[in-house]
């Protein structure tokens, strides 16, 4: 049986265009994923891939358990390892293909098949392949899609295979029972994908089949005839092939995953609880404040997703819900209610659990197809008012003209297109300061590129770089025998040894942030995306901040004010260092220079409580009690504003 909508009369061209589009999305962002760094996990997914194939060749039990490991890994095992083990495994076989390239080369494709998956659903939705070209157009120029596909290994996947797996579950009820075993195994791979990465979100997306399939049958008389007639062996038949996909799917993702396989039932169960409402607390930068990620606006998926993809894309859905009555006619009860639930229950869901988030709304990238078909269903609704048939084709060319903005940006900032905002809040510089832009480090690739073309080598001894990226030093692996890296905290650089420091905009205060106090002024290299910067290499002038701090902790106070007197004339961009210089010299009783000192601190970062409680010490100590009195308030007014961010 095929559904209605589908129709075999529509113009070839648009279905060539389709499948032409498929290709060379599937042929060329593989290829562009070798020049995207490394995400800001990803160092602790190729370990978690290592450890499984510890697990299966070497008996090693690591990959069980990570709660007796640093903060980062906590919960590891309750993630699922099909990325993971399965590019290991590659790199076990080809180990000259650095494990950065191969793992990106994947990822890519996987977004690729995303994105072509979701053309498909909306062709079947709609039953036109303009539609689904649209659609298609739509989610390749989300450049937020487009960039995370290519090294962000747990989200992007887990989309690939949610969609795949609603196509093919689609697929199969509008056809039942043609092909009905061809579409099992495309359902039992992306099931098997999507639980394999995500436990949690392979599960839901079985309520996401449940509730489809439910619509189909209450809404499609002919297929709800052709399942319930009497003595008719179909509806057995379908039971039969739908516990087969997800048995297959199920096994799949078991396979490569050695948490679940101790307890095939009950520890997905325990990773689906867990997954729904991480542990783990973690600061989160949304509308120019720091909270915790369980503390977070309930709007706050919505509000990223509105703010972070093409306007065009979000008047598609505006107006398919302004016209939903309108879509009701076209497209039917089905197609509208569905795509209304996939679109917006998860993220209602989440909101009425406070469920604990993460940065953007990147763990919600499974439910962009259905937002993307809706808009892509949205805009012909327009034509409905064009009397002249002939002038319907225009939407498609209204979304193709809106489409324009996110197309340039696309093409314009490679390799960072996912640090995208769109008119809504202003652009990227509207954005910064008030959300996180290069959160996930992406470049940290090109940073690491210039420290090795340009960095001052010495014969004899290597070149050390430190940064605030974790996992940095995957980008020097081939040239270990002159550099090396560390991880250094940013507040602390001045009291670590390196060469070359590389800071990102993670976790940076919003004070620093919006009157552009980061990066410090002497970055030697900044990577930019519209003169915002997402990272800065800096230069060593004076290791004397090394000496001035050990000296400090000593209480040596006269020698610590001497080192960092040295030092912040080298370097006066480091505000802790101008901070500790006014403790050391306080300290020595030199209390006006002390508040300079502290004064120039609070200059550098306007959002640091502790530097202005400090300063209102020394107005203190100088008699100054209207200097302490408004250096205290200033403080009070940075801690009452992060304790209502927190509530």
């Amino acid at each position: 049986m095929q559904h209605a909508s589908i129709t075999t009369t529509e113009s070839k061209y648009w279905k060539v265009s389709f499948y032409i589009l498929s290709a060379i999305i599937l042929v060329v962002m593989p290829l562009l994923s070798k020049d995207y760094g490394q995400s800001g996990d990803e160092w602790l997914q190729i370990e978690y891939g290592r450890d499984i194939w510890n697990y299966f060749f070497n008996g090693d039990k690591q990959a069980l358990n990570y709660d007796d490991k640093s903060l980062q890994y906590v919960g590891q095992q309750f993630y699922g390892g099909f990325f993971d083990f399965l590019t290991e495994i590659l790199h076990q076989w080809f180990p000259a293909i650095p494990i950065l390239i191969l793992r990106h080369f994947f990822n890519a494709l996987m977004g690729a098949l995303m994105m072509m998956f979701t053309g498909l659903f909306a062709y079947r939705l709609s039953g036109k392949w303009s539609v689904g070209l649209v659609a298609l157009l739509f989610i390749i120029f989300s450049p937020r899609i487009f960039g995370e596909s290519m090294n962000n290994p747990k989200d992007i996947p887990l989309g690939c295979g949610f969609i795949m797996g609603m196509y093919y579950w689609l697929a199969l009820l509008q056809g039942f029972p043609k092909k009905a075993w061809r579409y099992t195994i495309g359902i039992a791979i992306g099931f098997g994908i999507a639980f394999g990465v995500r436990s949690a979100g392979g599960i839901l997306q079985v309520a996401y089949f449940g509730v489809m399939t439910l619509l189909y049958f209450f809404t499609n008389k002919e297929f709800k005839t052709l399942v319930t007639a009497e003595n008719n062996k179909l509806l057995k038949k379908g039971v039969l092939i739908l516990a087969a996909g997800l048995a297959g799917g199920y096994i799949i993702g078991l396979l490569t995953w050695p948490w679940g396989l101790e307890s095939p039932i009950s520890n997905p169960i325990a990773s689906l609880k867990e997954m729904t409402n991480r542990s783990v607390t973690l600061r989160v930068f949304f509308e120019g404040v720091f909270r915790p990620n369980n503390a977070q606006p309930w709007y706050y998926e919505f509000k990223w997703i509105l703010i972070s993809n093409p306007l065009i894309v979000i008047i598609g859905v505006a107006l398919f819900l302004i016209l939903i009555l309108e879509a009701k006619k076209k497209y039917g009860v089905f197609v509208v209610v569905f795509l209304v639930f996939a679109a917006f229950f998860t993220p209602l869901y989440m909101a009425y659990k406070k469920s604990s988030v993460h940065d953007t709304w990147r763990h919600l990238f499974f439910i962009y197809p259905f937002w993307v078909s809706m808009s892509a269903l949205g805009l012909p609704l327009i034509g409905n008012y064009l009397k002249n048939e002939k002038l319907r084709f225009i939407p498609v060319i209204v979304a193709i003209v809106g489409l324009m903005p996110a197309i340039i940006w696309t093409f314009r900032t490679h390799p960072n297109q996912y640090v995208y905002f769109n008119e809504l809040v202003g652009g990227i510089e509207g954005a910064h300061g008030y959300y996180d832009t290069d959160y996930y480090q992406n470049s940290g690739l090109q940073a690491g590129k210039w420290i090795l073309k340009n960095a001052k080598r010495t014969p004899g001894k290597k070149v050390l770089v430190a940064s605030n990226m974790l996992g940095f030093d995957k980008y020097f692996a081939k040239d270990t025998s002159w550099i090396g890296y560390y991880y250094v905290r940013y507040n602390d650089r001045h009291t670590k040894d390196w060469d070359y420091y590389v800071t990102y905009s993670r976790y940076i205060s919003p004070e620093q942030l919006q009157n552009d106090k980061w990066p410090p002024a002497n970055a030697v290299h900044k990577i930019e995306v519209d003169g915002i910067t997402l990272s800065a290499v800096l230069e060593r002038k004076s290791k004397a901040g090394i000496v001035a701090n050990e000296a400090l902790q000593k209480q040596d106070f006269a020698t610590a004010a001497q080192q960092y007197a040295a030092y912040v004339q080298a370097d006066p961009y480091d505000e802790n260092a101008w901070a500790n210089y006014g403790i050391a010299i306080a300290s020595i009783g030199q209390i006006d220079p002390a508040i300079g000192a502290l004064t120039k601190a609070t200059e550098l970062d306007p959002g640091n409580a502790q530097f202005y409680q400090i300063l209102s010490q020394l107005y203190k100590a100088k008699g100054d009690m209207n200097g302490a009195q408004q250096a205290m308030n200033n403080a009070n007014a940075i801690m009452m504003r992060e304790q209502e961010a927190q509530q």
